[in-house]
């Protein structure tokens, strides 16, 4: 892990303008937006990757989602064997006296994630991505089936969120880097606080996520037909609709290969069409309230909105 200076990360944090960070006393500098959270760099640190998570309510509420990141990335690691990057905590009481989380992690070379090498990439480059991660989600998919501890892993498997060496002869696994929400169950139940998926969302709406859509969204990343299914429904996203068919191909064909088809169904291309139609509005109709609850938050009642939104995003 490379090194963190923590009196700047607590100068960055006291000077954020979390609703128009260009407007920050030290601007972040932009890697990437997630559909929730934004991972920056600082310009001091351009060696490191930081996650801003929403403000927690004490420190008791901090120390249970370290733990559960914690564990998440041990039993990812050591029970399914996927390589995770590395990755520290650092807590942060503001001049708001909010308790605020910063997840940082070794910056990996843009050249190297997913779905950039998807946006130019062959079709041989698409396969090997595919394969490799492949292989992760058959062994998440026989931990599900086989533990005896009554514990279940889930991954949100989309290109974007690894890292691979394609020069690499030694076949070197791709690194899962999308660590920060931790989805594994005991017993059924979720060993994360969901509430704070709910933080982001406008106020107007937690209800309705919360009663409408989060368990369904939750679930989908415990099933590896699902993940599968969103791994190429991203292909639209990246503008790389002429490999659905021959990823679609590919897939089906290791499904038959790893013996899960009778667990896991043949996907098709209506199906993985139908799924991206159906996700890009909801989370485009999702982003424009959130900009709206920001509007409201910060223009008519002056209040400070906390978190960092994407801009246009092409979907």
């Amino acid at each position: 892990m490379k090194h963190v200076d923590v009196n700047l990360l607590g100068q960055f944090e006291d000077q954020l303008n979390p609703a128009y960070p260009e407007q920050s006393g030290i601007p972040p500098s932009i890697l990437g937006y997630g559909e929730i959270s934004t991972t920056f760099s600082i310009s001091d640190m351009p060696d490191i990757a930081f996650k801003r998570m929403p403000p927690f309510d004490n420190t008791d509420q901090i120390a249970a989602y370290k733990s559960a990141v914690d564990q998440y990335c041990f039993l990812l690691s050591d029970k399914c064997g996927v390589q995770v990057s590395d990755y520290a905590f650092y807590e942060v009481v503001n001049p708001r006296g909010e308790h605020i989380l910063y997840v940082a992690q070794t910056r990996l070379p843009a050249s190297s994630i997913g779905n950039t090498i998807l946006k130019s990439g062959t079709r041989h480059e698409m396969e090997y991505m595919i394969s490799s991660m492949m292989a992760c989600f058959v062994r998440l998919q026989k931990f599900n089936l086989g533990n005896n501890q009554n514990q279940s892993l889930g991954l949100d498997g989309q290109i974007s969120n690894w890292s691979f060496s394609l020069t690499d002869k030694n076949n070197e696994p791709p690194v899962y880097f999308d660590i920060t929400t931790p989805m594994f169950r005991v017993n059924g139940k979720e060993q994360l606080d969901t509430e704070i998926f709910l933080k982001s969302c406008p106020s107007f709406l937690v209800w309705l996520v919360r009663w409408q859509f989060l368990q369904e969204v939750l679930d989908r990343y415990y099933d590896i037909r699902m993940i599968l299914i969103d791994v190429v429904a991203n292909f639209h996203k990246e503008g790389r609709q002429d490999l659905i068919e021959d990823a679609l191909s590919f897939i089906n064909k290791m499904i038959d290969k790893e013996n899960l088809n009778t667990e896991v169904k043949a996907i098709t291309r209506t199906e993985v069409d139908s799924y991206y139609k159906n996700d890009a509005f909801i989370w485009a109709l999702f982003l424009r309230l959130r900009r709206f609850d920001r509007f409201i938050k910060t223009k008519f009642f002056r209040q400070r909105y906390n978190f960092i939104l994407p801009g246009k995003i092409s979907r």
